[in-house]
């Protein structure tokens, strides 16, 4: 709030208008989809539906799962790799055809 009384105070008439028509835009687009959400939950409760039951059968994560390429223990840890993106610490120096899943 300190900055858009800062404003007001130095701003000239034309500037302040400028802001004042901003304002209003953004007053009108926040009712707008206030409007919207609430004609949405209406909606779903008219329905009998909740909004978890419809998270519930969205997908989390839209990404397809890959499948581990290699595999290698190393210092009493099982490190897996897709052979996708950076290659691991473990699999710097290492023959991949020996750890191939």
């Amino acid at each position: 709030m300190k900055e858009i009384k800062s404003f007001i105070k130095t701003a000239s008439v034309s500037e302040l208008e400028k802001a004042l028509g901003l304002i209003n835009e953004a007053i009108a687009s926040q009712k707008a989809q206030e409007a919207a959400r609430a004609e949405v939950l209406a909606l779903i409760k008219d329905k009998g539906l909740t909004v978890e039951d419809l998270l519930e059968s969205a997908p989390l994560d839209k990404r397809s799962k890959v499948a581990i390429k290699y595999r290698i223990e190393k210092d009493g840890e099982v490190v897996e790799w897709s052979g996708r993106g950076k290659r691991p610490k473990a699999f710097i120096d290492v023959d991949l055809e020996k750890y191939a899943v």
